[in-house]
């Protein structure tokens, strides 16, 4: 059995219109993503700054807990000596 090649025959004008119309949509989608990004830019360009807000949080919590901690210890500690002010 031999099958014989096949041949299609395209003219270049259709080939070429066909090439432009892939490249429009193509570059309609990039357009897009670009406007995207654009959009997002301003969003990207705070994470730094929210980073440091929340580590600057995170310093004050540990200041509060530590502030709790010795308040509470202080205040077991003077209730344990039977609640005078005498040394």
């Amino acid at each position: 059995m031999s099958q014989e090649p096949v041949t299609i025959t395209y003219s270049l004008e259709e080939v070429l219109a066909r090439l432009e119309q892939k490249i429009d949509k193509q570059s309609e989608q990039i357009a897009r993503i670009e406007a995207t990004l654009q959009a997002q830019q301003p969003i990207i360009q705070k994470i730094p700054d929210l980073a440091e807000k929340v580590g600057e949080l995170k310093n004050w919590r540990q200041i509060v807990i530590i502030a709790l901690t010795a308040l509470i210890s202080s205040s077991i500690t003077w209730v344990i000596r039977a609640g005078s002010f005498k040394p």
